[in-house]
């Protein structure tokens, strides 16, 4: 008797089983045929074969679409990562693995950053050669993401703070216009540098950026809740400051400089264009942003000429140009999702 009743246990648990098979994979499918993004970039007949369920048939298909389409077509990928889960691809438990998906962001995956002493930098003159030696993550595996082509050649490096004696000039051109002490700037200028080679954008750039948002004060917070010398938005981009150990960190030069470049270089790749990028930055890019685009581009050309770069652009020229590629990049619902909602700073 007892026998049979275990027997019976057994049939009726492994019937479960094959039930539950069965509602997962049923599961799947209607998800798969559902998919926004598959609906929207397969074609017809390969639509209407997946929707008749012909899955011998398709699937060989598919997986070919989905493999070469990811890689060469952005606007499907980024379809897709909007709806998948990437966060266990990436085995986290080591440390090393940093998930940095904001919440409500697109198209960022989790990346892997390497430490000091994997550094490709060490040969750069530098007027403050300690800031090297700083225990601090490297920005360019998340940066390297971002396709440079993409990046207006306005924002490329100028290379004009190759040379200790330029960043020289700056520091203490810097430092009379802003009261700053030289040796602060000095260093502040030397992570730009840095972190420019990181990020593949001028550190001239980054050195504007940072004299309009804060005036190089490293400890100052907007009323928005924007942090730092470039004044990151950290209640936005709070990941991004895990691998330096969490938002505090966004008041220290070293970690802020690379968050905020990482995001400037991010927004000028979305919007095709410097000025463009410098709007999203500020939060500027759909309500007007006062005036900072122009203010940077001034700051940025000022300081470019200062170091014997002729003819810099002229900011009206850059506004012209760039406003039919701005009214185009306002439908991009990832730059809101990045953004955060009705942000005012960056």
């Amino acid at each position: 008797m007892k026998k049979s009743l275990f027997k019976l246990h057994e049939q009726a648990a492994a019937k479960a089983r094959a039930q539950a098979r069965r509602d997962r994979m049923n599961a799947y499918k209607e998800n798969f045929v559902g998919n926004n993004a598959l609906k929207k970039y397969l074609t017809i007949n390969l639509s209407q074969a997946i929707f008749a369920k012909k899955w011998v048939q398709t699937m060989a298909v598919v997986t070919a679409f989905l493999v070469t389409g990811i890689a060469v077509n952005e606007p499907l990928r980024n379809d897709l990562l909007r709806q998948i889960n990437l966060s266990d691809e990436f085995d986290t438990a080591s440390g090393d693995a940093l998930d940095l998906i904001q919440p409500g962001e697109t198209g960022m995956r989790p990346v892997i950053f390497s430490y000091p002493g994997n550094r490709s930098n060490a040969k750069l003159n530098l007027i403050e050669p300690s800031v090297q030696h700083f225990p601090v993550p490297s920005i360019a595996p998340l940066a390297n993401q971002i396709n440079n082509g993409k990046i207006d050649p306005q924002a490329l490096d100028s290379r004009l703070l190759d040379s200790a004696q330029n960043q020289a000039k700056i520091a203490s051109l810097m430092a009379e216009k802003y009261k700053v002490d030289v040796n602060t700037l000095k260093t502040y200028i030397s992570h730009a540098v840095i972190v420019g080679k990181e990020v593949s954008i001028d550190p001239v750039l980054i050195i504007a950026v940072m004299a309009i948002e804060s005036n190089f004060k490293s400890t100052v917070q907007s009323p928005a809740g924007a942090q730092g010398l470039m004044q990151v938005m950290t209640s936005v981009h709070a990941n991004k400051f895990t691998p330096y150990g969490g938002v505090a960190a966004a008041f220290k030069p070293e970690a802020n400089i690379r968050v905020g470049a990482y995001i400037l270089k991010y927004f000028i790749a979305q919007a095709g264009s410097l000025s463009g990028g410098l709007r999203y930055y500020v939060g500027g890019a759909y309500t007007g942003d006062g005036g900072y685009a122009a203010k940077v581009m001034s700051e940025r050309n000022f300081l470019l000429s200062y170091l014997g770069k002729s003819n810099p652009q002229d900011n009206n020229d850059i506004e012209s140009a760039d406003s039919n590629k701005t009214q185009q990049n306002q439908s991009q619902q990832g730059l809101l999702k990045f953004l955060g909602v009705n942000l005012t700073d960056s």
